[in-house]
């Protein structure tokens, strides 16, 4: 929402400086996303939230600086014009759709043009100007929230009919695009065809042009429900769909077709028909509140004279009774529904900065396993292991999905925010994989992410967790084959289970989008609990990416591990040892570190790969792998030949088993 300062001062009773004001409308919730002085005036454009529906309008705004200030909101006053045209037309509407639908006939005495107020304030608001009779309904529109509709009275029928089509219907708008639109969008029409879509655009073949001398004038209240999506089905927003989908006052719209028509006399001069109205009544929702809920709720006692003063002023009524107070909502709120709302409302005018704080009252007790808690630490295991945390929509382009070969149980959705997030994630692994690519094609060499979050399917939602790694093996400082960056990325993940007391087991696995030959489904003694691995080959070509390594995890699968007893830090050296083996390329490290492990001796303390080799100088069915080992004894120092014989042990039981040999 766009203005200038001078058109908002129509409706307040009293002056406000810039900074005054500005500062206000932000700390009201009605965000100053921009500010400008221009000659005498203050264009003011605000980044308003959705549920306020009501400020998409000068008298919306000015109402509640009105309020914060103890000021009146003023409202100009608007007679219904002399009623000298005769008019047969007839009006039927759908009620469950349109609560109200007002329309008059207004034949136009003359050609007239925009008076320059008007035009400033369509330029304000960044609406063009199309004609002196649209002009007009944009400017009514601009001031009460009520979007307006003119029809050139010539082209349509003697009978209206608001109402959803029987069949698939094509159609011509004002701005000459053709749609073809289904039964759930609403319409005007008359005897023979679709003059409007309801709330969104009028029909080219009821457009009104500079030889229009007769028209039929629109002000109608239709269902947010009955309006919401159906533009951005067709691929656009336009201002009335802007409001009805967030709700416009039901009770405005006999004052916004008088305030038009008051400037089509003063413009055109006229003559007027009388004004047609289908609508049901309106059932003004009520709320019933107590003293103590509201005082309870902010946490200080407000004087029940300063709630009711303040209600009042937002256009509440107000029925004080002995224990309670009976509100009822003013038409122009769709937003307000429950108590809690009404304490919003107190709280916005007095000001959140003049609520007196409080220290909170902690509990010395915690929970025992929360989700929060986890994800805090996941979070702080893998950003102190060097990655970067990134945060994607749960929203990704089910092409991307079906290319990765992931969940075919993907959540469609009936309204997506762009063509590109069409489903629910059922992964996390397309946003890390945009992100990388994004930064890829940008200059990145080095690049380690994760994220922490939902993923979804028809059957269940999840929290997970997942990384990606990648080192560009032509850059300066590169060194190593690429599995050596599988295993670092391996690394940080065990550093993760590591803090969580679990010993993952590393199975071969099947997933789609990992290399059949590189990659491990993750197991938490018989449970699956995610993947590692290097991305499939066929993907990465179809993608344009180099080979990349990441991993998913089922976070809600495990478990925070209790708090582990403070031990003193063992006070004596320890002794580290890298053997490299020759081995078949068949048998999983994961294998060969269990049986390392179990021929290492109760001081060996960890065991982990720091290389894999395949390739020039080695049989086309073995691999080379590097292992570093460490030692560490809590009562004395370990002597190199202790060590030694360990070592020994642990080649020849690898030669037992495995059949592998010592490179020298």
């Amino acid at each position: 929402m766009q203005f200038y300062k001078s058109d908002l001062l129509q409706y307040i009773s009293g002056s406000i400086s810039d900074t005054n004001l500005l500062e206000q409308l932000t700390e009201l919730g009605l965000e100053v996303d921009q500010s400008k002085k221009e000659k005498n005036d203050l264009l003011i454009k605000l980044d308003l939230t959705p549920n306020r529906g009501d400020c998409f309008s000068l008298i919306g705004i000015a109402r509640d600086i009105c309020a914060v200030n103890n000021l009146k909101l003023k409202l100009p006053k608007f007679k219904k014009q002399q009623q000298k045209l005769d008019s047969k037309k007839t009006v039927s509407v759908d009620k469950s759709a349109c609560s109200s639908y007002l329309g008059q006939i207004i034949k136009l005495k003359s050609k007239g043009k925009t008076p320059q107020h008007i035009k400033k304030t369509l330029k304000a608001a960044d609406i063009g100007q199309v004609n002196p009779i649209v002009d007009i309904t944009n400017y009514v529109m601009l001031h009460t929230g009520q979007p307006l509709h003119a029809f050139d009275n010539k082209k349509i029928g003697k009978k209206i009919y608001v109402k959803f089509p029987s069949k698939r219907t094509k159609l011509k708008l004002l701005d000459g695009a053709s749609h073809e639109i289904t039964k759930d969008f609403l319409t005007i029409s008359d005897e023979k065809e679709v003059i409007a879509l309801a709330g969104i655009m009028g029909c080219a073949n009821s457009e009104v042009d500079e030889t229009t001398q007769e028209i039929f004038l629109e002000s109608a209240c239709f269902e947010p429900s009955s309006i919401r999506g159906n533009a951005r089905k067709l691929g656009f927003q336009s201002e009335a769909s802007l409001r009805f989908e967030r709700g416009v006052d039901k009770e405005i719209q006999e004052y916004a077709i008088n305030f038009a028509a008051q400037l089509y006399a003063e413009i055109f001069g006229g003559d007027f028909s009388k004004i047609f109205k289908q609508s049901k009544n309106h059932k003004a929702k009520k709320i019933s509140i107590s003293k103590e809920f509201i005082d309870s709720r902010l946490g200080t006692e407000i004087p029940s004279a300063k709630v009711i003063k303040l209600l009042k002023a937002l256009e509440f009524k107000v029925e004080s009774k002995r224990n309670s107070m009976e509100l009822t909502c003013p038409s122009h709120r769709y937003d307000i529904e429950i108590k809690e709302d009404i304490i919003e409302e107190i709280a916005r005018i007095i000001g959140y900065d003049n609520l007196p704080s409080k220290r909170l009252k902690l509990l010395a007790s915690s929970p025992e396993d929360t989700s929060i808690e986890k994800e805090k630490l996941s979070k702080d295991i893998f950003v102190n292991a060097g990655f970067n945390e990134v945060i994607n929509y749960a929203f990704v382009d089910s092409s991307f999905v079906q290319i990765l070969g992931l969940n075919n149980d993907s959540i469609q959705l009936a309204n997506p925010m762009s063509s590109n997030q069409d489903v629910m994630r059922p992964s996390l692994i397309p946003g890390l994989l945009s992100n990388f690519e994004y930064n890829f094609n940008r200059g990145t060499q080095k690049f380690r992410i994760f994220e922490v979050g939902n993923v979804f399917t028809k059957e269940e939602s999840w929290k997970s967790l997942a990384g990606l790694l990648f080192f560009d093996k032509s850059s300066s400082d590169w060194s190593g084959s690429f599995q050596s960056s599988f295993y670092d990325l391996r690394k940080s993940l065990d550093m993760f289970f590591s803090r969580l007391n679990i010993e993952p087991i590393y199975k071969k696995t099947s997933a789609n989008h990992l290399h059949p030959g590189m990659s491990a489904e993750i197991k938490m003694k018989t449970k699956s609990i995610g993947n590692i691995g290097v991305l499939h080959p066929v993907i990465q070509k179809k993608l344009k990416l180099p080979e990349i390594v990441l991993f998913e995890i089922n976070l809600d699968s495990i478990k925070l591990p209790k708090i582990n007893a403070i031990a003193q830090p063992p006070k004596f050296p320890g002794s580290e040892r890298d053997l490299s083996f020759l081995v078949s390329k068949e048998i999983p490290a994961n294998d060969f570190i269990k049986e390392l492990k179990k021929a290492g001796g109760i001081n060996l303390r960890s065991v982990s790969v720091i290389d894999v080799y395949q390739g020039k100088g080695i049989d086309e069915s073995l691999k080379s792998i590097t292992f570093r080992l460490f030692w560490q004894s809590t009562g004395a120092t370990l002597e190199d030949k202790e060590v030694d014989q360990r070592v020994e042990n642990q080649i020849n039981h690898a030669a037992k088993i495995f059949n592998a040999k010592l490179r020298s």
